[in-house]
This record gives structure tokens, C-alpha cells and sequence, in this order.
């Protein structure tokens, strides 16, 4: 377990009256305070090694294997240290995956030309019950068998109360690390009215990349990490991802690079919002949007009810039960980023899910990692929205 030991990041202007780019309500970072915020540093001294699509260990579909799992399973069971290549050739898969915690690296990818050939999709929101997530998941129970490497979190969810939740309304699920997610598009096309969880790509281990997959989803689509004091680093290049509430959520530290970021419309147009990381107080690094596009549909072009995000407050009931340094206080900086006109430009950060107020720190002389503040920067961002 790697633990970060998060110190103050003080930083003071060259003049005691000079005041930073930004406002209180959308603070900008310095020069010198955005050196602080570079991938290299979220990366925390982790390299990601190449991405190959040229190998192929397991063929799932076309004469293959007939279910992404079966693959995982086989791979995962062969065992060693060598990475597995799982090639899935184009098609829809009406599956979940779910990749338990192992040491065999795996890279799974799609077979087309795009990541739309290749599409694993379910309906499943996290309203749905046990009995019909059964019949959903591992139809006559030919997915999923005691003894599988993955059966625990199929067995875990199948034996909820009440509904499976937000965390197995899961389509594409990671709990290991050195996973590799290449060319596809994993879709929960769950679109119920009001609040439906329904999420698409969930990573909880370290040292994940995802390239080039467009992610698909309205609440919740992407939860990038479960948060606490362990290392969950994940990184995102070329990569779509759309949604409407919440969509881009978790604990973890993620590096979103060259990314487009979609906000849609057409299940509720009150407001949307993009990320609601729930950074653990004592890490320094939670989510980094670097050289990526901030869009979505046009209806939100006239209303600007998109907000960049808000804070996770995970366990916090009330505003009032905000424990500054105690409780999680998301971190994100978006930088060198378009922002297409559909955000607040004055305001474009939210109100936490706890009922705490947006709080951004503009002081001349700041720590930016100051628990009583939100941890939300931007810096050197373009467009009719920055």
C-alpha cells in the first residue's frame, strides 16, 4: 500500500498585492501554482508502458471464445507474470466484465477500426434487484459459477439487499491492477427519469490505462476510483465520455488526457454536471483534465446550466457534518483545455452533494490544498467557456 503524505502547497505572489488570476468563484492558478499540476506529478512516478494491440493470447467472438469472461478466465486461471492479450472482435456484447484482483497483466481490446465496432452494453441502473440483475447478468447461471476467478463479485452483487447499487450497476468493473482497456465502447444504457445510477467503467486498483474508448452512460458513467489513502492511478488518452449527472466520479487519481467530455440533454435538461471526485483530504492528487474538449448538446448553449463539478462528499450528510481535513474534499485542475460556451462563465462550479457551498480560495498568499477551501482549479483553458 502506497500512502501519499499531503503537505501544504503554499504559494505567495511575487507583489503582497497582487492579486491571482480568477475569482473566488472560478480561480485560476498562477504559472508558478499550475508547476505543481503537470501529469507528471499525478503520475507519481509511475510510467505507463506502451500500449500493443499487435498480440493476441484469447479471440472472443468469431469462432472464439462466446463471452468476454469466459477469456478473463482463462487468462486470469493460466497465471504468470507476462501480460495477456484479449482480442474481441467487433460486435455487441451484451455482458458485464468483471476483471478481479490479480497479478496477470491483461490487455483487452477492440478488433475494429473504431471503438464503436466493438460495444459492450447493458440496461442495468442501480434500482435494479438482485433476482433481475440474476437474470440479466448470468442467465441460467452460465456466466458466472462458483470457482470462477470473478465469482465473488458476481455472487456479492447477486446477493444485495433490497437493489445491487450503484457500484454493481456496473457494465465494465476492474479490481486489478496493470489493465489495459483498448478500443472499445462500454455503454449502460440506463436512461430512466430523475436520478438513475447507472455506470459504464468502474476502475478500483492502480496503474490503469483506457485509450481510445468512448465511455457511454447519463448518472455516473465513469467512476474513476474508490478513494482512501491507497494509490489508484489511472490514466485516460483519447477517450469519449458522456453523460449527465455526475458522470465523471470517484477517489481515485486520474489523468484525463486528450479527452472529450459530453454532456448530454436528453434525459433531463435542468442542469448537468460533469466531475464529483471525492478526493481523500490527505491526498494531494485526485483528477487532471489536460488538453481535452469540454462539450455537449446545444440545448445547453443558451440555458449554461453545465456545471464543471462538484464535490463528493461521500459519507457527509449535511453541510454541517463537513469536517475540515477529515472529510473528503474532491481535487481537480483542468488545464490548457477547451470549454465550449454551455457553463456558467462566472460560476461554473457547483454546490457539493453534501449541501456545502462552493468555496474557492483567491487569496494573494494561498495553500492551495486549504481543507476549509474546494479544491477546483483551472489554468491557461480556451473557448467561449473558460
Amino acid at each position: 500500500m502506497k500512502i501519499i503524505v499531503l503537505l501544504p502547497v503554499l504559494v505567495a505572489l511575487a507583489c503582497a498585492n497582487q492579486n491571482p488570476p480568477g475569482t473566488s468563484s472560478r480561480p485560476i492558478l498562477t504559472a508558478s501554482e499550475a508547476n505543481y499540476y503537470t501529469k507528471e506529478k499525478y503520475l507519481q512516478g509511475w510510467s505507463p508502458p506502451s500500449i500493443s494491440t499487435n498480440h493476441t493470447d484469447y479471440t472472443v467472438g468469431g469462432g472464439g471464445y462466446s463471452t468476454i469472461q469466459a477469456a478473463v478466465n482463462d487468462a486470469i486461471n493460466a497465471g504468470g507474470s507476462n501480460r495477456k492479450y484479449i482480442k474481441i472482435n467487433t460486435g455487441t456484447y451484451q455482458q458485464v466484465v468483471y476483471i478481479p484482483n490479480t497479478n496477470v497483466p491483461l490487455t483487452i481490446y477492440g478488433a475494429g477500426s473504431r471503438p464503436d465496432n466493438t460495444v459492450i452494453t447493458l440496461n442495468m441502473p442501480a434500482q435494479t434487484t438482485p433476482s433481475a440483475y440474476k437474470n440479466l447478468v448470468n442467465p441460467n447461471d452460465a456466466f458466472f459459477k462458483p470457482g470462477d476467478p470473478a465469482y465473488s463479485i458476481y455472487n456479492g452483487c447477486a446477493s444485495s439487499s433490497g437493489t445491487i447499487g450503484t457500484s454493481c450497476s456496473t457494465v465494465f468493473w476492474v479490481l486489478a491492477p496493470n489493465v489495459q482497456i483498448v478500443n472499445l465502447q462500454i455503454q449502460n444504457s440506463a436512461k430512466n427519469k430523475g436520478d438513475q445510477q447507472a455506470v459504464a467503467l468502474q476502475t478500483n486498483s492502480d496503474r490503469i490505462q483506457v485509450h481510445n474508448v468512448n465511455l457511454l452512460g447519463h448518472q455516473d458513467t465513469l467512476c474513476a476510483g474508490s478513494g482512501g489513502t491507497d494509490t489508484q492511478i489511472a490514466h485516460y488518452t483519447n477517450t469519449y465520455i458522456e453523460g449527465d449527472i455526475d458522470y465523471v466520479f470517484g477517489g481515485g487519481t486520474a489523468i484525463f488526457e486528450s479527452c472529450t467530455f459530453y454532456s448530454k440533454a436528453d434525459r433531463k435538461n435542468d442542469e448537468s454536471v460533469i466531475f464529483a471526485p471525492d478526493t481523500d483530504p490527505h491526498q494531494m492528487y485526485g483528477y487532471l483534465v489536460i488538453k481535452s474538449t469540454i462539450t455537449g448538446d446545444s440545448a445547453w448553449s443558451s440555458s449554461k446550466k453545465v456545471y464543471l463539478g462538484r464535490s463528493w462528499d461521500a459519507g457527509v450528510k449535511s453541510a454541517n457534518a463537513y469536517v475540515p481535513g477529515t472529510s473528503p474534499n474532491g481535487q481537480l485542475v483542468i488545464r490548457e483545455t477547451t470549454i465550449n460556451g454551455i457553463v456558467p462563465n462566472s460560476a461554473p462550479w457547483t454546490t457539493a452533494t453534501s449541501g456545502r457551498a462552493y468555496a474557492g480560495n483567491a487569496a494573494n498568499s494561498r495553500d492551495l490544498n486549504n481543507q476549509n477551501f474546494n479544491r477546483f482549479w483551472e489554468y491557461a483553458n480556451t473557448g467561449s467557456g473558460a
